[in-house]
Parts: C-alpha cells; structure tokens; sequence
C-alpha cells in the first residue's frame, strides 16, 4: 500500500527581541525544504496538518509559561504519514527546546518531569484530539 508523507519544520523564537514563528515544508523525506506562506491557493490538507503543528507548538509555549519555564527557542519537526486515500495514519513530532538564561546565568534545564509534562499536554491539542483514535501519534520534546 502506498503512504504519502508530509513533513514539517518549525523554527520559533521568544524573547526580549520578540516572538517569530516560521515553517517550512516538503513532501516526503527526499524533497528539498520550502518556506510555507499560507495563502488562499494552499492545499485545504496542508493547511489541516499546518494547524496539527500550529496547535502542538502554542500546547508546548502555552504550558511551558505555566511551569515557568523561559522559552527561548523551539525548533520542531512534524511528520505526518497518510494513506493513499489521504487519511492520516501517523503523527510523529520531536520538539527542541531551549530555555531562556535568567540575568546572565546559566539557562535552566529541562528535566525530567517538565518533559514529560509538556509531552503529555500536547499531545490532547484540540487538533490532535480530534483525529480518530486508530492514528498513531507519538510527540517528543528534548532539550537542544
């Protein structure tokens, strides 16, 4: 059976220099990288799995600022493996984050439970909770 294959990249900024957020996509592991601007003529799929990824990154900000833990940087990959018939079968996300130095000192580090708390949380984003529970979805965060 054939799978199609739909990869994503994020790279997200925060701090006193401001917030960004930027994406890139490509089609299968062997395609070249491309900035993703959603615009009116973007596939109505790859704005789905867009708002999969979206969701997942404000879940991790969202519950990192609730354990107080100073984001500076998340770079996340999404792949999402679909069937022939473009329905999705697999979520996979590995999400680097790096915390935030406090007055000059050493940034904190993530441990443990953080991890294993944000890891969690994202995982019932409302996008997320929202596919049928035969698709597998396996979300990681690390520190970088």
């Amino acid at each position: 059976m054939t799978h199609l294959l739909f990869q994503f990249r994020l790279h997200s900024r925060r701090g006193a220099a401001g917030d960004s957020v930027s994406v890139d996509v490509r089609n299968g592991e062997q395609e070249p990288w491309q900035a993703l601007e959603p615009s009116l003529r973007t596939p109505g799929f790859r704005l789905y799995l867009l708002s999969l990824l979206l969701c997942q990154h404000h879940d991790l900000v969202a519950n990192a600022a609730e354990r107080h833990l100073p984001l500076a940087s998340v770079e996340g990959i999404l792949s999402v493996t679909a069937s022939a018939d473009w329905m999705i079968e697999a979520v996979d996300g590995t999400f680097q984050v790096r915390l935030e130095a406090a007055d000059g000192g050493p940034a904190p580090e993530l441990d443990g439970p953080g991890r294993a708390f944000l890891e969690r949380r994202m995982k019932v984003c409302p996008v997320s909770r929202n596919l049928p529970g035969t698709v597998t979805k396996a979300i990681v965060v690390q520190a970088a």
